[in-house]
């Protein structure tokens, strides 16, 4: 499975302070880097590299820009600042701020936007921790994945297992199966490679699907057969079709 774009951010991060062979300290060999910038420094004591002013850094088939960039070799830390973007092939991602830390933890801030193959992933703030496969979106969440789209307070979701979570002001869309839903809670899972996707409504729901709609307290609705079933007392309209 590839990984998923903020992994890709957060390895390209964890490698700018080599990008500039005068300015590292370390003798092993690295991939094949670059560092662009107005300004650059570095300061042998706090061992700590500063960019500055239209920074470009480049790594085999990725590149990263923004208006700063700073890498701590003590505590693996690094920043890029100013309208980020991140290209590589099939991938594409702005936000106003990125930071990882111990090149397990990556946090990007500030209209995140991020295109992944047929996957979207937008939000205030995206966090991603590498040795979990996990990342929270919290703010004015949205995720599209296979033409169904979600949006939510916040998003958990986990990429090596197709399951994510919505919570606060859940809104789902799933125009291929004439489907719309509205919750306080969401869950969605679905076995890798095989069409058996299941959604988990939780509080306060409303969902539509063909002109009929169900409303309840905890509602499951399998998107193979296009199937609902209530866990709570529920209301059912059936709208009679020819």
């Amino acid at each position: 499975m590839k990984k998923t774009w903020i992994y890709t951010c957060a390895v390209l991060l964890a490698a700018t302070a080599v990008s500039v062979p005068s300015l590292s300290t370390v003798a092993a060999p690295q991939p094949a880097i670059s560092v662009t910038a107005d300004q650059l420094q570095y300061d042998g004591k706090t061992q700590v590299a500063t960019a500055k002013g239209n920074v470009v850094i480049v790594r085999d088939n990725a590149t990263m820009t923004g208006a700063t960039a700073m890498y701590n070799l003590k505590t693996a830390e690094a920043d890029l600042d100013g309208g980020v973007t991140v290209e590589q092939p099939d991938m594409h991602v702005t936000a106003q701020k990125l930071h990882s830390t111990n090149k397990n933890y990556v946090v990007a801030t500030g209209d995140v936007r991020g295109i992944y193959g047929d996957r979207k992933l937008n939000g205030d703030q995206v966090e991603y921790y590498l040795d979990q496969d996990y990342g929270i979106v919290t703010g004015n969440g949205y995720m599209e994945a296979q033409g169904s789209q979600m949006w939510a307070d916040r998003i958990d979701a986990w990429t090596k297992k197709i399951l994510a979570v919505g919570t606060g002001s859940v809104h789902i869309e799933s125009p291929k199966d004439n489907l719309s839903a509205y919750a306080n809670k969401a869950e969605y899972t679905q076995t890798p490679g095989v069409n058996d996707g299941v959604i988990n409504l939780f509080g306060d729901v409303h969902a539509t699907q063909n002109g009929s709609s169900l409303n309840g307290d905890n509602i499951q609705i399998r998107l193979a057969d296009d199937s609902a079933q209530a866990m709570s007392r529920s209301t059912l309209i059936i709208v009679p079709t020819n």
